[in-house]
């Protein structure tokens, strides 16, 4: 007999035990405890059917839930990525476009109907329109929800799937990077490559923060839903989350988060401090509200401070002074408040402890649960925004920078010249151009190595560097050649300066491993306006005093207007 079976047959027990209780006449008193025995078994037996049975259905229901509830927030996150995400995934595709004019990049989101990769966005004609989810070359390059690199000659068959016909030539590559939600795949961004070479373990690190960009905001929409019921309050705090304006100073994004935090927050005081290297205080970097008793020079002690606890803790805090019996800041605060409510969470860049948030209210009013929820995304946030602003200014130095001397590159100079030379014919003031290049190099590199070679160029630009003032450019022109722009200065008071750097390198002792060698530099000098008004003519007249130095043996400066004279 099945369990069904035995189910019914005990109901229908029970049915007959009921029937029995209402029509059966008195009878004696052991007749009646068998009937009413068994009526509260029957009873306990149909309670415990009903909860078995709903719980099925309840599982069922579940299991149905579980299996929709991906389909159904990737269709509201297809509907968000034609809107929504449409400033946030172009802002992504300039940005790697920074990187490298020739990538060309996809991005695929997930259709729940067609259970497809659609293709959103792209920069080229030659990405297909749609992936089946089930397909081998998503399933390999997608399977462990991180970066994967593609190379053509290595998977062609893979590689016809991604990109539509076209002659390749076998030295093409991809980047392809999930874009995760909930820690499922709802999409992914392709960056293919003409050249394996042209790939970078910084250009892989920059696509796959871009790519986590896009996946957090994914997830923060999604939070958002849950958190804020008014759509504008949604609007505003979803613009901040999506918004990337990678020329954003530090302060400018901390003053953007305190807009976003006194918007939706009610307090007396909000504090965002930065860790120091040991770990022990913190620097106050911006504060809006009650300003009084601040810490000498905005530092204090992580450890027996409210400010400190988020630091000490590592996770968000919410409570109150009355709980935690400490200082704001210090000891020698004169300023005391019989209540104090504070909301607190620290702030991790790159997974490293970077600072906290806390906000304070010294009224009875405390911080409630809906509140963490918010002030955890907004710290999100402004996180991702920390990050890009790093990344950002590591990729803004390695794009104008000479890798081995940290002075502007041959590219940049000319860029930043121009803009000079700008300036000075709106508020008519003379530049000075300088040429240097180092006297007989090449022994240098063919005698004592490479590796000496580097360590003389590098040296040779920081005691050109060392006599120049902040406001001039100072540039490694290529090889062993430097250019320098002595701004609002004339020829008379910048041949001082070119003289000064040529003696200091001809005093200099370069020595390496206990070999030494002693080197000279050449230089040669033009004026704006006096010698021209164009940037390639005043490079050149410069270049030309350098060369004229070079004949008259070196180790010294040529004015060019005295050749022409």
């Amino acid at each position: 007999m099945n369990k069904f079976s035995i189910s019914t047959f005990i109901f229908l027990g029970f049915c007959l035990n009921i029937c029995l209780l209402i029509f059966l006449p008195d009878s004696s008193n052991t007749v009646n405890l068998v009937i009413r025995l068994t009526g509260v078994i029957g009873l306990i037996w149909l309670i415990y059917f009903y909860f078995e049975f709903l719980g099925i259905e309840a599982n069922q229901n579940q299991e149905n839930r579980d299996t929709s509830s991906l389909l159904f927030n990737i269709e509201t996150l297809d509907n968000s990525a034609k809107s929504q995400f449409s400033e946030l995934i172009e802002l992504s595709f300039t940005a790697i476009k920074d990187l490298n004019n020739n990538f060309e990049i996809a991005f695929y989101i997930i259709d729940p109907n067609s259970k497809e990769y659609i293709l959103k966005n792209s920069t080229s004609e030659y990405f297909v329109s749609q992936l089946s989810i089930d397909s081998a070359i998503v399933t390999k390059v997608l399977g462990s929800n991180d970066l994967s690199i593609l190379y053509q000659k290595d998977s062609p068959e893979g590689w016809n799937n991604l990109f539509k016909n076209k002659s390749w030539r076998g030295s093409e590559c991809a980047i392809i990077q999930p874009l995760l939600f909930n820690k499922n795949t709802a999409g992914f961004v392709i960056v293919r490559s003409e050249h394996f070479s042209d790939i970078n373990a910084k250009d892989q690190l920059l696509i796959k923060n871009l790519s986590d960009i896009i996946s957090l905001s994914i997830e923060d929409l999604d939070i958002l839903d849950r958190t804020i019921t008014q759509s504008k309050d949604r609007s505003q705090i979803f613009n901040l989350l999506t918004e990337i304006d990678l020329s954003h100073s530090e302060s400018e994004i901390l003053n953007k988060f305190r807009n976003i935090l006194h918007y939706f927050f009610n307090y007396d005081c909000l504090t965002i401090s930065m860790i120091d290297d040991s770990e022990k205080k913190a620097t106050i970097k911006l504060i809006d509200g009650i300003k009084k008793n601040l810490p000498k020079n905005n530092e204090f002690n992580i450890n027996g401070t409210i400010n400190g606890l988020p630091y000490t803790k590592k996770t968000l805090i919410n409570s109150s002074n009355s709980i935690f019996n400490l200082f704001r800041f210090s000891s020698k605060e004169n300023f005391t408040v019989s209540t104090n409510n504070f909301i607190g969470v620290p702030i991790y860049i790159d997974e490293k402890l970077w600072g906290a948030i806390m906000l304070e209210s010294f009224s009875k009013e405390t911080f409630k649960e809906s509140d963490e929820k918010l002030l955890l995304l907004i710290v999100r946030a402004m996180q991702a925004s920390m990050l890009w602003h790093t990344e950002y200014q590591n990729m803004y130095e390695n794009a104008i920078k000479d890798g081995l001397t940290g002075l502007l590159n041959h590219k940049t100079f000319i860029d930043r010249a121009g803009e000079e030379i700008e300036r000075a014919r709106r508020f008519q003031h003379h530049l000075v151009f300088l040429m240097y290049d180092l006297d007989k190099f090449k022994r240098i590199n063919d005698t004592l190595g490479h590796p000496y070679g580097d360590y003389v160029i590098s040296t040779t630009a920081k005691i050109i560097k060392d006599n120049v003032r902040s406001i001039d450019l100072v540039a490694r022109y290529g090889g062993e050649e430097f250019a320098v722009v002595l701004v609002n200065t004339n020829t008379e008071a910048a041949l001082m300066v070119a003289q000064r750097i040529v003696d200091n390198i001809s005093d200099h002792k370069f020595i390496v491993e206990d070999k030494e060698v002693n080197m000279t530099i050449s230089s040669g000098l033009s004026e704006y306006p006096n010698d021209s008004d164009r940037l390639s003519d005043l490079i050149q007249f410069a270049d030309e005093g350098l060369y004229k130095t070079k004949d008259a043996g070196g180790n010294g400066v040529t004015i060019y207007h005295s050749i022409v004279n």
